[in-house]
């Protein structure tokens, strides 16, 4: 029977072993799509500031009412851009840290089970310790008894 307990224990430390590989790759991937999504509304915020510097200098030389608002069209949509992205920045992170906390569980899952397995591991050594001193004890009163008599 403790065998069995065992080798139940081992294969669920494995099946623990395979969640936690499994939640560590998600992980990387949620982290990966987020740092992509703020990578690109960065370049996002630099295009505008690009074209904040280009207003300017246009403003500067002297531009028509048409260009104008033209331009402050276009800062609509981008700004539009912007705050949308923002949101996929937002949700990314926050599936980084659903898969953290999913990651984490897994971790104390598989832990659990790796102590659960040394417990049993001590026990089944006890009592082979036991037996093994059983014998022990009974070889040697044999021997006494042989001299004895």
């Amino acid at each position: 029977m403790a065998t069995q307990s065992s080798n139940v224990l081992t294969m669920l430390q494995d099946l623990a072993s395979k969640e936690v590989d499994e939640a560590a790759l998600a992980l990387a991937k949620a982290m990966k799509l987020a740092h992509e999504a703020l990578v690109k509304q960065e370049m996002l915020n630099e295009y505008r500031l690009d074209y904040v510097r280009n207003l300017n200098k246009l403003l500067e030389t002297g531009m028509g009412a048409e260009s104008y608002q033209n331009f402050q069209n276009f800062f609509g949509k981008l700004d539009q851009a912007i705050a949308g992205q923002q949101q996929v920045v937002e949700m990314a992170n926050q599936q980084v840290k659903v898969h953290k906390q999913l990651w984490q569980e897994s971790q104390r899952k598989k832990l659990s089970y790796e102590v659960l397995t040394n417990r049993s591991e001590k026990r089944m050594l006890k009592v082979e310790q036991k037996k093994d001193q059983k014998l022990m004890d009974e070889f040697a009163m044999r021997i006494t008894r042989t001299k004895h008599q």
